[in-house]
């Protein structure tokens, strides 16, 4: 590959990587990735993502790897590129030149490490999703050892969170941006954008109206907390309280949802008709456990216009808003279901005024306004990258056609 010539505050040539299985339904990392190219590209940009895939795709401006291996950690499976050729990374890199190369997760083996390795003379800027509020000592080690094996050819950093970026600090050192998570306002909106002449959910039937509730999320992840949904439901059917229950999202290995009066389990749906869940909802829950390092899952919420119930986690507390939020403790179904009480008894106007706030709170996280933010990183990776002395890479790119050798040194 050639070495990359500086370019002008005009238009970038991105690769935007995403380390997990980029046909796996939802998908937090893999949504951000989508979004913000599709941002970029309304700036100008030409981003091609890239990423692990277990079905071939043929969709312009995008190129997937085979060799996925599921990692079960941090209390969800984990689809990622772990067995991807070196040689095919070699030949994708030979074949398509960038001017800056962003990946998303970097410290997910392997398809980062090789990618950083091969292109040591394209800046390079990461992004950290990941946040556990309790790590191992060994975890934490292996970390920071593999970091150190490429961070030091990735010029800069963004965390999506605080807590993103303590958890990244154990194996990056140098400076780190904050710049969150963002939600498409255009695709989540509310009910009154759609059509709907203004009504929330179900509240055009003035006789007996019930409360509809929704959950999004992988209900065999645990830390999603679905199972203290469940009991808090359970809870709310038998105060006779009008409410129903909308559950989002695939199995994995757990039991489907109990068969509860006014529950409804879609199973997982197209990223497309997940915003039409969000309108016709009432009122959003999300009982996570923990580790959570943003709630995109809110924000999908807000702005679509919809008061929040969610669990009192720090990667909640700081998307929520005061007036449109409820937090309650983590793993505490009864506590849930009382504030979930609490709701669905108000008035219906008043939910409708949360639901507003919420939206203005959410327009803040537009993925067009955090374009920008990304992009002057992108320059700062760019301007660092033409700084420094960096090994040509087209020897390393020469050295990855033979893989297998190269694979037994680096072991």
């Amino acid at each position: 590959m050639p070495a990359p010539v500086p370019v002008n505050e005009g238009r970038l040539r991105v690769c935007m990587m995403v380390t997990y299985d980029m046909a796996s339904p939802g998908g937090g990392v893999k949504q951000h990735a989508l979004h913000l190219a599709a941002s970029l590209r309304r700036l100008g940009d030409e981003v091609m993502l890239v990423g692990p895939s277990s079905v071939p795709t043929d969709e312009p401006d995008v190129h997937s790897f085979g060799g996925i291996v599921n990692v079960p950690a941090n209390g969800s499976d984990n689809n990622l590129g772990l067995l991807v050729s070196p040689r095919a990374i070699a030949r994708f890199f030979r074949e398509h030149h960038f001017d800056v190369i962003h990946i998303h997760e970097p410290l997910q083996p392997a398809l980062s490490y090789w990618s950083v390795w091969l292109t040591r003379r394209v800046p390079h800027v990461a992004t950290f999703h990941a946040f556990m509020e309790e790590e191992g000592f060994v975890l934490r080690w292996a970390r920071k050892a593999w970091g150190a094996t490429m961070f030091p050819w990735i010029q800069r950093a963004i965390a999506v969170s605080e807590p993103a970026a303590r958890y990244a600090a154990a194996a990056w050192n140098r400076e780190l941006s904050i710049i969150p998570n963002g939600v498409p306002t255009d695709i989540f909106t509310p009910p009154a954008m759609h059509g709907h002449g203004g009504h929330h959910g179900s509240y055009q039937n003035g006789h007996n109206p019930r409360v509809k509730l929704l959950f999004v999320g992988r209900i065999g992840d645990a830390r999603k907390g679905a199972r203290y949904l469940f009991d808090a439901y359970a809870g709310l059917v038998a105060r006779n309280l009008p409410v129903t229950l909308d559950v989002v999202g695939e199995l994995g290995s757990a039991d489907p949802p109990p068969q509860l009066p006014g529950l409804t389990y879609h199973g997982a749906v197209p990223f497309e008709r997940l915003s039409q869940f969000y309108r016709a909802c009432d009122v959003f829950v999300a009982p996570s456990t923990g580790q959570e390092s943003f709630g995109i899952v809110l924000l999908e919420a807000m702005a679509s216009a919809k008061p929040v119930v969610c669990s009192d986690i720090e990667g909640y507390r700081q998307v929520a808003t005061t007036e449109g939020s409820t937090l309650v403790p983590p793993s505490n179904a009864r506590a849930l279901e009382d504030a979930l009480a609490r709701v669905i008894r108000i008035d219906p106007e008043i939910r409708r005024r949360h639901g507003e706030l919420n939206r203005r709170h959410a327009e803040m996280f537009d993925y067009d306004r955090l374009a920008e933010r990304v992009r002057q990183e992108y320059r700062l990776a760019i301007a660092a990258c033409h700084a420094g002395a960096i090994r040509p890479a087209r020897v390393l790119i020469e050295e990855a056609e033979q893989p297998d050798q190269a694979a037994r040194s680096e072991a």
